[in-house]
């Protein structure tokens, strides 16, 4: 008994050793055979981004840049050589959704799960993404990008500031660049006093009878307004200070507003002040700025 577990002792020893040497032959193969691919086109290369905004007409809510802990959503598919169309879908995509965030160190991706890998083939792809990043934003033909109807918070503000960018110039290695538009009007309004009633701290405005959320094509770039309206509460971009004005800012999908409609509600000491006006125009991307006197009912 003792001598045949002591044989198989060996038996076992030497299947391991034999085991071993066979697995170690299979990987110096392996590893052998790596420099032949080396040098081919996006063979396990990593893709990253160099990111920047457009603002030179429209400002964003709280910043001139992307801030730490801002969050982006990529699509990246295959570029047509042939001039066609490649925009991204609900499948196929090279990149479905990536979460990239801001962080000190620069753009870095969410999860592993997150990274953009170039194609082994050295097909060329094209880069879809937008601001800010949603879970929801599975289907890139149909993004809901909708406004907070509390804008008077910077969580407010920013989950309001859609952006989109594009890359389709077709890439296959190196750095990809992405510049972010807004795709949201913003509109100003300026508060005046009259003769009889000035503004105060407690002044609030209101966008009211407003479209808040759109859907929008990833690849087209095409907006269609879902049906609904809603109030914004705006934000008052000067600190309570004793002031002759104040100035509030609201961020809002692209629309026309028709006439006489009270797009306009400023409250003030248990007053109501309604504001109508002609049709109002208000285009993605640009600010829209109107100047308003609080009048009593005395006043002309």
């Amino acid at each position: 008994m003792h001598w045949r577990v002591f044989k198989t002792g060996i038996m076992k020893i030497k299947v391991y050793q034999y085991f071993a040497w066979f697995c170690l032959g299979l990987c110096t193969a392996c590893y052998s055979g790596m420099p032949e691919y080396e040098g081919k086109v996006g063979q396990g290369k990593e893709v990253t981004f160099r990111i920047s905004r457009f603002d030179e007409t429209f400002s964003r809510a709280t910043a001139t840049n992307f801030e730490v802990g801002d969050s982006i959503g990529i699509y990246a598919v295959k570029h047509d050589a042939t001039g066609g169309n490649s925009f991204p879908a609900l499948f196929g995509n090279q990149a479905h959704n990536a979460k990239w965030v801001k962080t000190d160190e620069g753009w870095q991706p969410s999860s592993l799960w997150d990274k953009i890998v170039y194609p082994q083939d050295g097909a060329e792809l094209d880069f879809y993404a937008y601001y800010p990043y949603s879970r929801d934003a599975i289907d890139p033909e149909a993004i809901a990008m909708g406004v907070k109807p509390d804008q008077r918070t910077v969580g407010g503000r920013n989950g309001s500031d859609w952006m989109v960018a594009t890359n389709t110039i077709g890439v296959n290695e190196g750095e990809v660049e992405l510049l972010f538009r807004h795709v949201m009007a913003a509109v100003e309004v300026e508060i005046r006093g009259g003769d009889v009633i000035m503004p105060n701290e407690k002044l609030e405005v209101q966008m009211t009878e407003v479209c808040l959320t759109n859907s929008h094509h990833l690849g087209t770039g095409m907006f269609v307004a879902e049906n609904g309206t809603g109030t914004i509460d705006m934000w008052r971009l000067e600190n309570a200070t004793d002031m002759d004005s104040f100035t509030y800012r609201a961020l809002l999908p692209a629309q026309t507003l028709g006439k006489g409609i009270p797009v306009f509600r400023c409250l003030q000491d248990g007053k109501i002040y309604i504001y109508r006006g002609e049709e109002i125009i208000l285009e993605r991307g640009n600010r829209t700025r109107f100047v308003f006197t609080l009048k009593s009912g005395s006043e002309l």
